[in-house]
């Protein structure tokens, strides 16, 4: 996850780690962009106003190298406009949410869509309507 606000990189990234996900975090978009070319993230969550490399440009870099890495983003209230949606959409972003309106839980699904995840709960629920083999 990649913003320049480390109170929402605290909730975001402890909410996400209590679902069972691995988080790393970057505080701007330099920082973000390294991580993604040193790690192998499923998906990144990428804020657009980020010092040192806005969230575009570090999204169009990724996919210029070539970083198989899912992305969201993020944006603050008013920031990005249409050709902003059109350029991160023509980059590979799979989703877009504003902060403010955010839920957290239509967050974790569309996580969970990207990555094919499923808890430990959801797994044994699975394996209980299994038939048994005796």
């Amino acid at each position: 996850m990649v913003d320049h606000n480390p109170e929402l990189l605290n909730t975001y990234g402890q909410f996400l780690t209590q679902q069972g996900f691995q988080v790393d975090t970057a505080q701007d978009g330099l920082e973000g962009l390294d991580k993604l070319r040193q790690g192998e993230f499923d998906v990144a969550l990428v804020s657009l106003q980020l010092p040192g490399l806005n969230g575009l440009d570090l999204i169009r870099r990724a996919a210029e190298e070539k970083i198989e890495t899912d992305v969201i983003v993020l944006s603050g209230p008013g920031e990005g406009n249409r050709e902003d949606v059109i350029t991160a959409l023509n980059a590979g972003v799979r989703a877009w949410f504003e902060k403010s309106g955010l839920l957290l839980e239509e967050l974790l699904n569309k996580l969970k869509e990207l990555t094919g995840f499923l808890s430990l709960k959801e797994i044994e629920q699975l394996l209980a309507a299994l038939p048994r083999q005796d």
